[in-house]
């Protein structure tokens, strides 16, 4: 049994480290109409398949990683110490348990809170951006905008009142305002 407890430890160890040094951070871009945020907690389940939908979320990648490393971690330490093999399996599995539980409330935490999220529209106005896709007054296009210590894309048009009728890729605008999800642009002067 110690080779298992080795092993899950060496893997969900090794996950875990490799996930802080690199960051763990990895971006999805999706090209869409509009901006678009979707949630697991926002599908609908099956009527009387809410458990399904919470065991489903529970049962991720990274709370098994956590599960294994844990597990892994307190077999190879209790068997090393000369505990029962009963006691070490149960106190291995309930640890394991305990830290993916634990790895799963926080993470739901984040998720709920508004930490990442993108900024309000008013908080945007007057931010610069760069623009990804060219914009004109009929047809929209896309831009990178930073706030705090992201850069989130948003669709974008240009602005009524601009003096320019359209950006093209690479350009730096101004936005004015965002209206229903799209950022409403105009040349880096506009507010001068």
């Amino acid at each position: 049994m110690l080779a298992v407890y080795l092993a899950c430890l060496v893997a969900g160890g090794f996950v875990i480290a490799l996930s802080l040094l690199g960051g763990g951070d990895a971006d999805l871009e999706v090209d869409t109409p509009g901006p678009v945020d979707v949630d697991a907690g926002d599908l609908e389940a099956e009527p009387g398949g809410e458990g399904t939908v919470a065991v489903a979320r529970f049962l991720s990648v990274r709370n098994a990683v956590f599960f294994a490393c844990f597990f892994g971690m307190s077999g190879t330490l209790l068997t090393a110490m000369g505990a029962h093999p009963s006691a070490t399996l149960l106190a291995s599995v309930g640890l394991g348990s305990a830290a993916a539980a634990a790895v799963h409330l926080v993470m739901g935490y984040l998720r709920r809170s508004e930490s990442g999220a993108l900024p309000g529209p008013a908080a945007l106005a007057g931010a610069r951006a760069r623009v990804l896709v060219g914009p004109t007054r009929s047809a929209p296009g896309k831009i990178a905008v930073s706030a705090g210590d992201r850069t989130h894309q948003l669709v974008a048009r240009v602005h009524g009142e601009s003096g320019v009728d359209r950006f093209e890729t690479g350009d730096t605008v101004v936005v004015v305002r965002v209206q229903d999800g799209t950022a409403l642009v105009a040349e880096k002067t506009f507010f001068a």
